[in-house]
């Protein structure tokens, strides 16, 4: 009786074990998945960078930036840019905030507001006169208090809206604190040592009183950039506040385009 059901039963285990080696299989193939994991390691590998500092993780942004190509609506509009990109990354439009500002060179727009889940999201739009007859329109973004593990869905939203109005680049950036202020050396070694552990070389270094900032390329990275004939993908820097004692670490693939 018991060899009867085993045998009835076998069907069925190889039957499941196909179908969940299929669904794997799809999985591994999948763009969605593929850009899921990658995220997710990426995150991981700038939170981890953090941590061997000593410091504390805190918080996660997406920065990004595009320019506008081509004959659109919102060219020479910065508030109707600023606009459109909200609407596309569904900010909510209670208790948004507009602001408007012009000079003799450029004007811009900035809408403030929140996703539905919370998170605080900036636009700015801005035109600028390069030459007489020249206009050149882009905007940056600022999303803030992006939720561990949700990096990835972010950006590819960013992303998908600059791909359908010109070229840009989006980052992510990871934030934490030292409870010490560290001086010029201590800076500069602890910015080396995480270049070293994400195995990347040095490209650029910025060193100040009390900043330092590091610009290479890591291998354990997908996302990179290209300007001035460097290929990079990962930017840490650290920065002191001896009046407050602490010390600002952050680290943000391909770089970090928000200040700091």
């Amino acid at each position: 009786m018991n060899s009867y059901l085993s045998k009835k039963k076998m069907p069925l285990l190889v039957s499941l074990g196909i179908l969940i080696a299929l669904f794997f299989s799809f999985c591994a193939f999948s763009p969605d998945w593929r850009d899921m994991i990658s995220s997710y390691r990426e995150e991981a590998l700038l939170g981890n960078l953090i941590k061997s500092t000593g410091g504390i993780y805190q918080s996660a942004s997406i920065t990004g930036w595009v320019r506008l190509e081509g004959e659109m609506p919102e060219m020479n509009n910065p508030e109707k840019l600023a606009l459109a990109i909200a609407e596309q990354l569904g900010m909510s439009r209670a208790n948004r905030e507009v602001e408007n500002w012009t000079n003799q060179y450029a004007r811009g727009a900035k809408i403030e507001g929140f996703l539905a889940g919370g998170q605080a999201l900036s636009i700015q739009g801005q035109s600028m006169q390069i030459e007489p007859d020249k206009m050149v329109t882009h905007a940056m973004i600022n999303l803030q208090g992006v939720e561990s593990r949700k990096s990835g869905y972010h950006r590819n939203r960013i992303n998908e809206v600059f791909c359908g109005i010109g070229t840009g680049h989006v980052s992510l950036t990871c934030a934490g604190v030292i409870e010490k202020a560290l001086n010029a050396e201590e800076l500069l070694t602890a910015a080396e040592k995480m270049m070293s552990i994400a195995g990347a070389k040095v490209e650029e270094k910025t060193v100040k009183d009390n900043l330092v900032s590091l610009t290479g390329f890591s291998p354990r990275l997908v996302n990179d950039i290209r300007y001035t004939g460097k290929r990079v993908n990962l930017n840490v820097a650290l920065r002191s506040n001896r009046a407050e004692q602490v010390t600002y670490v952050y680290v943000a693939s391909p770089v970090i385009f928000a200040e700091y």
